[in-house]
């Protein structure tokens, strides 16, 4: 099993974020295309993403070779993003190089993203998440996500006990 260290996301890693948006979204098929949706995602997902505001994690492994990240969008309003449960509830893209696949990165970047919204005061992570991807939904719900009534690709994870 590969260590790894994590770091807080900056502007610089916004070139990065645009490789794992891809990522997420081709559920981490290289040879995939990326589809329309997708590519009107980049925008607000990447291009309008602010470390500042809204915040991320970039793993690394031991050769400081990037491994993955998860990073937090701020939504404004109903129709804003694909997870938005209100503006104090960041949604969290999330994805893994394949090559670390089996390393318990994306739990360990979970955890990140959830200590990363208990320090900006958020009640929740919300998430979209493709109700074909079962591989993925089980892995949430593994951490404690849970479905939102009503939506079966929308899911939140509770941060105050």
């Amino acid at each position: 099993m590969s260590a790894f260290t994590f770091r807080r996301a900056t502007e610089s890693d916004r070139t990065y974020l645009q490789r794992l948006n891809y990522l997420a979204d081709v559920f981490g098929d290289e040879s995939a295309e990326l589809g329309e949706d997708a590519r009107a995602g980049v925008a607000p997902y990447v291009d309008d993403w602010s470390p500042e505001r809204d915040g991320g994690v970039i793993a690394f492994d031991e050769h400081r070779t990037p491994a993955g990240g998860v990073w937090l969008r701020y939504w404004e309003s109903a129709g804003d993003g694909h997870a938005f449960i209100g503006p104090d509830v960041p949604e969290i893209a999330i994805a893994v190089e394949n090559r670390f696949a089996g390393n318990q990165l994306a739990v360990k970047l979970l955890h990140e993203a959830a200590e990363l919204a208990r320090e900006q005061g958020a009640p929740q992570l919300a998430l979209w998440v493709d109700p074909d991807n079962e591989r993925a939904r089980h892995r949430y719900e593994s951490f404690g996500f849970s479905s939102v009534e009503g939506e079966d690709d929308v899911m939140v994870y509770g941060l105050r006990g």
